[in-house]
């Protein structure tokens, strides 16, 4: 192996810095591509979890984000299939269903047990939502979307 030069070495003297730096831009490079060091930076949408179990509740039951956040609705319960709905046509108390001007309805389908699905929010204002199969047992969640 030839010595480093003087321009290879750091301004401190110590060999193999150039190496050293060379696999830490590689490793940077790597994370920037990935995604993983924009996490946070307001880049990108984010993605929010409601969760549902087997207690018949959206958590967190309101929940306030910015139009193009993506909102996950994960069922972490054991034995019941859940639903995230926001069509009044399919709701048996029309009250439990309210969209902003503009937005459309939506249904998630069934959720069963380990499942999730998710629904990106573009258009602004506040969003009631049921479950189908819990609507009479009062499973009614929130979501307020605010300009960005």
């Amino acid at each position: 192996m030839r010595p480093l030069t003087e321009k290879q070495q750091s301004a401190d003297g110590a060999r193999g810095s150039r190496r050293t730096f060379l696999r830490t831009l590689a490793t940077v490079a790597a994370v920037v591509t990935s995604g993983a060091g924009l996490a946070g930076c307001g880049g990108e949408a984010s993605e929010r979890v409601i969760e549902m179990d087997d207690r018949m509740v959206f958590d967190p039951a309101s929940l306030t984000v910015t139009v193009g956040e993506t909102v996950t609705w994960r069922n972490t319960g054991r034995a019941m299939t859940h639903t995230a709905t926001a069509d009044p046509a399919l709701v048996r108390d029309a009250t439990n269903v309210a969209l902003p001007r503009g937005a459309t309805s939506w249904n998630s389908g069934a959720i069963g047990p380990g499942q999730s699905w998710s629904h990106t929010f573009e258009v602004p204002g506040a969003y009631r939502y049921c479950c189908l199969p819990h609507e009479l047992a009062d499973m009614v969640g929130a979501v307020t979307v605010e300009e960005g």
